[in-house]
């Protein structure tokens, strides 16, 4: 909840309106896109570049591509950079880039909560993601064990945080963009 007494997300009203809205543009013959569209959520491509201008400010790339994508499902920004924290960084421990990550969570949302179609859109992402850059993990992209502090101001003194992961956050939003359509 907020100071002001307002709560975090939503209000039902606005998910009806939300729902039947898409509903109806998705009962007229209209893709994802368009039902998106209707409420007001509209993928662009401007959502890529916004993500890594948005990490170029944070340094925190789960976050950057939530509170790009969140929103189009409902999800404040706020409440998706609070989702997203711990997901930075490969998890604080190295693993799976927070971009990727961040990634699913929005297949998730737009796909979910049938896990035969949610995980072929992670293997499709996966495929692609590696394509463009070999790997999905943190440490692995950085070629640094992001998993210690040491690793962490390494990367930093090389400015990997303003030159390479950048590109993964802007990578993760193409792609996104691209299965969203």
């Amino acid at each position: 909840m907020h100071k002001d007494g307002q709560k975090d997300g939503i209000s039902r009203r606005d998910v009806l309106k939300i729902s039947v809205s898409a509903g109806l543009t998705l009962a007229a013959g209209a893709g994802f896109s368009e039902a998106l569209a209707a409420v007001g959520a509209r993928p662009t491509a401007q959502r890529p570049e916004a993500a890594k201008a948005h990490f170029l400010k944070s340094n925190n790339c789960s976050q950057a591509i939530l509170e790009s994508y969140a929103p189009s499902f409902g999800i404040t920004p706020e409440m998706a950079g609070k989702l997203a924290t711990g997901f930075a960084g490969g998890m604080a421990a190295g693993h799976q880039c927070g971009a990727v990550t961040a990634a699913y969570m929005v297949l998730g949302l737009a796909y979910g909560p049938k896990e035969r179609k949610v995980f072929g859109k992670m293997e499709e992402f996966n495929r692609e993601f590696k394509a463009r850059h070999r790997e999905l993990g943190c440490s692995q992209l950085l070629g640094i064990d992001m998993s210690t502090r040491e690793g962490i101001k390494q990367a930093k003194r090389k400015g990997y945080f303003t030159t390479r992961c950048p590109e993964y956050v802007k990578t993760a939003g193409e792609l996104l963009e691209k299965m969203l359509a």
